[in-house]
């Protein structure tokens, strides 16, 4: 979708400002002169101090190629129409003498190549203001943002799909767009593997779009897209030689807590610890009662397996937007949305599909396709005899199977009233309390990096 005429828009005009657009070689120098490095932080890492301490010697250095900055055009198209991309410099390459790499940027603009530069949230007071503030918009820890710069007649990424929601951001000049809608019956996921285009995008169709500046459109998540700056046929050179583009990229990442199966792994963990609490002190624990915190991590399972086919769990759940609409009509939207989830768990997460991904997880010794369970930690376990590492479930795991192994259909039998008893009493209410408070702690941790790196990078930093 796109959205036209925000070229007169404070916001615009101070982004617009932020910039030396008087001539491509004034656009580099503004905002690739002073870099330094942002290293990655982990997705679920809370503990910035402890993050902060393991890069401490990277503080502060040059940049590094791909992980902070891309200089790339695309070229040869295949058969497939989607062509091929060439970098400029090697991967992993660092940039000590800063001003050499400006001028090399200068020159990879000058035969085509196009600059893209991760992190502007880290390096930008003004980006880090605008990401910040649609975070807060949609519910979500962090956007990230990106910049752009092309010559004229070029395309600097391949056509590809995105994991994550993208709104597009025309500063200069102007760029033609082709967007195909995602044929896949599931949304990608953050940090999963990207498959190949090959077969999902028909050439001759697609949406075009040309985005002028002040412009701003969006591109959902796992829709196939490709920009070029081409020039109109019949445009004067004189023209066409001004016809450069520079856009910024702000990504809407919707990470594993924050998806609607996130919500669910969160309401399943507080109605367990609910479930502790309201038994009476000293009372003896029946089996099944001993079990629960078993069942529940067999249920963890089951509902990530599902998540592979139900396209309702890969969605952003914003229970913490704040969004303009009316908040109760958002609350009943969520409420209802997730009576279907749960309804749809009761029906379809299996017992016997979840045990044998366990079984099969314990028989290699592999933890790698429970991994996804570690931010599960970050959840506040009360009780300490029903506690999980989530880090390091290869000892759970196995104590399940010891358990359930014996009598099988007596333990699938106790899983379905386990699920069903779980999909009619969670409270949607107690989930979005830890919900909103997980967030915080996401963001807290965001906001101190950000501020730490937009610190480092001074004045530098727009």
């Amino acid at each position: 979708k796109k959205q036209s005429g925000l070229e007169g828009d404070a916001v615009f005009a101070a982004l617009h400002n932020a910039f030396d657009l008087r001539t491509p070689d004034a656009i580099i120098e503004s905002f690739v002169q002073g870099l330094i490095s942002c290293p990655a932080i982990a997705s679920d890492e809370l503990n910035i101090n402890s993050f902060l301490h393991e890069v401490h010697d990277s503080l502060g250095a040059p940049v590094k190629y791909r992980q902070d900055v891309r200089v790339v055009r695309t070229r040869d198209q295949t058969s497939t129409g989607s062509g091929v991309e060439e970098h400029f410099f090697d991967d992993g390459m660092v940039f000590p003498d800063a001003t050499a790499f400006v001028e090399k940027c200068k020159g990879a603009i000058r035969n085509g190549f196009s600059i893209a530069l991760r992190g502007m949230e880290f390096r930008s007071e003004k980006v880090a203001a605008i990401a910040s503030a649609l975070a807060d918009l949609f519910g979500q820890p962090s956007v990230g943002a990106n910049i752009y710069f092309s010559p004229p007649r070029s395309q600097g990424l391949a056509r590809h799909y995105d994991d994550h929601c993208v709104l597009v951001w025309q500063l200069l000049g102007r760029k033609k767009w082709k967007i195909w809608p995602n044929t896949k019956s599931v949304l990608p996921r953050l940090y999963e593997p990207f498959h190949s285009l090959d077969g999902l995008v028909d050439d001759s169709g697609g949406r075009v779009e040309v985005l002028h500046e002040g412009d701003i459109m969006y591109v959902p998540r796992g829709h196939v897209h490709e920009a070029h700056t081409d020039v109109d046929e019949g445009e004067s050179e004189v023209n066409v030689s001004t016809n450069y583009s520079l856009h910024l990229t702000l990504a809407i990442e919707v990470e594993p807590p924050f998806e609607w199966e996130g919500f669910v792994h969160i309401a399943l963990h507080c109605w367990l610890e609910e479930q502790e609490l309201v038994r009476s002190p000293g009372s003896v624990q029946s089996k099944l009662e001993e079990q629960a915190p078993l069942f529940a991590l067999l249920l963890h399972v089951a509902i990530r397996l599902l998540s592979n086919s139900d396209p309702g769990l890969r969605k952003a759940c914003m229970a913490a937007a704040k969004l303009p609409s009316s908040s109760n009509s958002l609350r009943s939207s969520h409420r209802s949305t997730f009576a279907e989830i749960l309804h749809n768990i009761n029906r379809n997460c299996g017992f016997e599909d979840a045990l044998r991904s366990i079984e099969l997880a314990v028989k290699e010794r592999n933890d790698e396709p429970f991994q996804w369970m570690s931010w599960l930690r970050h959840l506040p376990q009360q009780h300490g005899r029903s506690r999980i590492d989530f880090c390091d479930v290869l000892g759970p795991l196995e104590e399940l199977l010891d358990m359930f192994s014996s009598d099988r259909e007596r333990a699938s039998a106790d899983f379905a009233d386990f699920k069903s008893r779980f999909c009619r009493r969670a409270v949607y209410d107690d989930a979005c309390r830890e919900f909103e408070a997980l967030l915080r702690l996401y963001r807290t941790s965001r906001t101190r990096y950000a501020k730490g790196m937009l610190a480092l990078h001074g004045k530098h930093g727009g």
